[in-house]
């Protein structure tokens, strides 16, 4: 069960280094992203924070949701995924940044997005309470993100140890560390294979059950005399829908700065397409199912949460989500060829990632009071935000792809054993058409 020949089939693909154009890029957004904060909080601190509080959800979802394909495809043996897994839990080093945004927003942003704090509801003040939801949020999301960085780390181990004499001498120690007490290549990939089949499915519950929490206390409960059972799976299931996007267009990117065009085939991507095309399906089911039970009930403390979103100002918006989230991509990615194509992958992709920021926005700002005459509080606050979160988000991508193999080099047991029963030669990345 020697897999030392793995790493000369799949040579390590790690950035040298940061390419310039996207640390100008990533700076630059992050530098604008920061005068437009400043500006916010001077002007508005309680739209700032408004908006701080949807694009924390929306980047936290891509990175959390992406993080769930890499553990999704271990538990269900993906061997299409090879190529990409690693792409995908690469999303893991925005976490800690995800975690420590968070703080703030808690902390001090609490009087200006949570409604029921200056008016509180009779009958919830033992859920509604701040300090509660900080306590019960940070605790969710910290045991979410200590799994997911202990999934990294196991994912990761025996690529470093196979690795690390090899590696360049500025990352020489950050291997040693992360391969100590080294019990050998067989027995660290067979002792790596086991902690990840008790991770993965751990981190499954734990993901629904955390992100359904976040769905409670930062978007249901901003209408507080409103409720719903499904938002909760709603919600995290969008965000799998991201991080399957933001995958796809992350392998996209990543494909000629790192050689991967003889790894990542044409099947590959033909695979990723076909999930965010099942996926989009899928939201659109729990979307409907959700509006059907609410137009069926006729009850008005339910319908109150579906018209602040379909009445002006937010109509549009809320047209647009739908487009972007299941219009355009389902019907952009029928038959087989725009799934395989990057280009046509990339752009529907994209799409949907437009689509859930615009999704995770029409979930915060139409809670509060607005009238048709405001018009659309759409703006630098909002945009702002996206740029600061979306140039962190690639300081972070780019942190995990100058230190670590981009291609997993060892295989699992199983996958072994799945090959051969395949008929496939050991160690060849096997692809579903």
């Amino acid at each position: 069960m020697a897999h030392e020949p793995a790493a000369m089939e799949v040579p390590v693909r790690r950035l040298e280094e940061a390419p310039d154009r996207a640390r100008l890029l990533a700076s630059t957004l992050v530098g604008i992203g920061v005068v437009a904060l400043v500006a916010a909080f001077l002007t508005s601190p309680t739209r700032a924070w408004r908006a701080y509080l949807f694009n924390w959800l929306y980047w936290t979802s891509l990175a959390q949701g992406a993080v769930m394909v890499a553990a999704v495809a271990s538990i269900t043996r993906g061997l299409w995924s090879r190529p990409v897994r690693r792409i995908a839990l690469s999303f893991v080093a925005f976490l800690p940044i995800s975690y420590l945004a968070l703080l703030p927003l808690l902390l001090f942003g609490g009087e200006h997005v949570f409604p029921w704090i200056e008016a509180p509801v009779a009958g919830k003040e033992a859920w509604l309470n701040l300090p509660f939801l900080v306590a019960r949020n940070l605790v969710a999301l910290g045991f979410m993100y200590f799994l997911s960085l202990r999934f990294a780390y196991w994912a990761l181990r025996p690529d470093l140890g196979l690795t690390r004499d090899q590696a360049p001498p500025q990352l020489r120690g950050l291997y040693q560390r992360f391969t100590a007490n080294w019990r050998g290549q067989d027995a660290e990939e067979a002792r790596s294979f086991r902690k990840l089949a008790r991770l993965a499915p751990a981190m499954a519950l734990v993901y629904a059950a955390s992100f359904s929490l976040l769905a409670w206390d930062l978007v249901m409960s901003l209408e507080p005399h409103w409720w719903s059972t499904l938002i909760g799976p709603y919600f995290f299931m969008a965000a799998f829908l991201g991080g399957l996007a933001a995958l796809a267009v992350a392998t996209i990117l990543y494909r000629r700065p790192l050689g991967l065009d003889g790894i990542v085939q044409p099947s590959t991507f033909h695979d990723v397409g076909k999930l965010t095309f099942g996926f989009c399906a899928f939201w659109a089911y729990l979307l409907w199912s959700q509006y059907l039970v609410i137009w069926y009930g006729l009850l008005p403390h339910e319908q109150e949460f579906v018209i602040h979103r379909l009445e002006l100002p937010f109509a549009p918006v809320a047209v647009a989500v739908f487009l972007c989230m299941f219009v355009i991509p389902f019907f952009g990615l029928l038959g087989v060829q725009p799934k395989k194509r990057p280009a046509l992958l990339g752009t529907f992709a994209s799409v949907v990632l437009v689509g859930l920021w615009l999704e995770r926005y029409v979930l915060v700002y139409p809670s509060y009071t607005f009238s048709r005459n405001e018009g659309l509080p759409f703006g630098l606050p909002e945009v702002g935000m996206a740029l600061l979160f979306g140039g962190l988000f690639i300081f972070a991508l780019l942190f995990f792809a100058v230190r670590f193999p981009m291609i997993q080099l060892w295989q699992p047991p199983s996958e072994l054993e799945l090959l051969a029963g395949a008929a496939e030669p050991p160690g060849e990345v096997v692809t579903a058409e």
